[in-house]
């Protein structure tokens, strides 16, 4: 019995070992930051864009924004890939751009004082009503469009 018992402690040794010596999952402290430049959130930011009211095919969104404010975005959906392309106006420490069929969006720069991880949040409405939000992570340096 008592090599029973050894052979069963000795099998899960490693997954103590492993769980105790795993870090907690920290939460992010988000926290509203002002955009006083379009340099401070130039570059490659992506992240999932989900419509309301929900539907299975959410959008995965990769935006482009430049130093001066321009951006290019692309979604990848199931029935293939939207883009657009246009300028951002900077108002009130907040990003936001409408196009000429009446759709539009916010950006709202958040940071997390513990880390130096920063996000975008989007809000966004199309043409026929549809809005979205979603949270986008920064996976790239500077912006490359004109």
């Amino acid at each position: 019995m008592k090599k029973i018992v050894r052979f069963i402690g000795l099998a899960f040794l490693p997954l103590v070992i492993a769980c105790s010596s795993m870090a907690p999952k920290e939460t992010r402290q988000w926290q509203p930051t002002a955009v006083t430049d379009f340099k401070n959130v130039a570059g490659k930011w992506e992240g999932l864009l989900v419509r309301n009211p929900r539907t299975p095919d959410d959008d995965w969104v990769t935006l482009v924004i430049g130093d001066t404010g321009t951006y290019e975005f692309v979604s990848y959906r199931l029935i293939g890939v939207f883009g657009g392309k246009g300028k951002l106006v900077l108002s009130d420490g907040k990003l936001s751009a409408r196009s000429e069929k009446d759709s539009q969006m916010t950006l709202q720069l958040y940071a997390d004082p513990a880390s130096t991880e920063r996000m975008l949040k989007v809000d966004a409405k199309d043409s026929e009503g549809y809005t979205y939000a979603g949270e986008l992570k920064r996976t790239g340096g500077s912006g490359a469009t004109k």
